[in-house]
């Protein structure tokens, strides 16, 4: 079930195609180990995991089928995507799914229920300056917060696995900044949510986000390629 309350403005090409996004960023990033981490962090069971954002649902491959998984996402093709492809082609198996099209800081709509895990993937350099935000909420209503963010984010740091993204990232790396800012906003990092001028600003290089972790109370679990990947568990029962 998709439930659908906001819409996004406008988004690059990248964001515009759920599977051109999958294409990309397993080009760029190890993607299956990546989800596959944080779905053994998760762990098997019955749970109830919230996705903020789901993107497209690539998480569900990997989990274990007694958890009840709810995405959030304000990229309309991204959840079609997950209910075309993903739930229909893949071998998704999962007790309970749910999706809703709506922005992830509207926390009053579901911070009812509290979560057994909250996966922030991806997202904080999306939403700066209000990361913290994001992850202070995602607290108060999970025992556990699963993080994962790049260390890198601009094209001359980036690891590319692939030949043709190397190229395209070396090409890159020599843009003036306002050619590049065009170029993120037709193709590449633009999400329809946040301006260039807030994502620029997220400049944490890998000891910075370990710092940062750190700071909010998380653990270093695991580095893939360009990305560390924490969890924060409640002390509570």
């Amino acid at each position: 079930m998709v439930v659908k309350t906001a819409s996004t403005g406008f988004r690059s090409l990248l964001y515009r195609s759920g599977w051109l996004y999958n294409a990309i960023t397993r080009r760029l990033y190890d993607q299956d180990k990546k989800f596959f981490t944080i779905a053994t962090l998760i762990g098997k069971g019955p749970k109830r995991v919230l996705d903020l954002p789901c993107g497209t649902g690539y998480l569900m491959r990997f989990l274990h089928p007694a958890i009840e998984y709810e995405g959030i996402d304000l990229n309309h093709r991204f959840l079609k995507r997950i209910r075309r492809k993903e739930l229909k082609k893949r071998n998704i198996t999962l007790k309970k799914i749910i999706l809703h099209q709506k922005n992830i800081f509207d926390f009053q709509d579901y911070k009812g229920k509290k979560k057994d895990v909250i996966v922030l993937c991806d997202i904080l350099h999306h939403v700066y300056p209000k990361h913290t935000e994001l992850i202070n909420i995602a607290k108060k209503i999970s025992q556990k917060v699963i993080v994962c963010e790049p260390y890198v984010t601009k094209p001359r740091e980036i690891t590319a696995r692939d030949k043709l993204l190397k190229i395209v990232i070396f090409l890159g790396k020599n843009l003036p900044k306002p050619l590049f800012k065009i170029v993120d906003f037709l193709f590449l990092d633009n999400d329809g949510i946040n301006t260039f001028s807030r994502r620029s600003k997220w400049n944490l290089d890998r000891k910075a986000l370990k710092d940062f972790y750190k700071s909010m109370g998380f653990n270093i679990i695991h580095k893939i390629i360009d990305e560390y990947i924490a969890i924060w568990e409640s002390l509570e029962n």
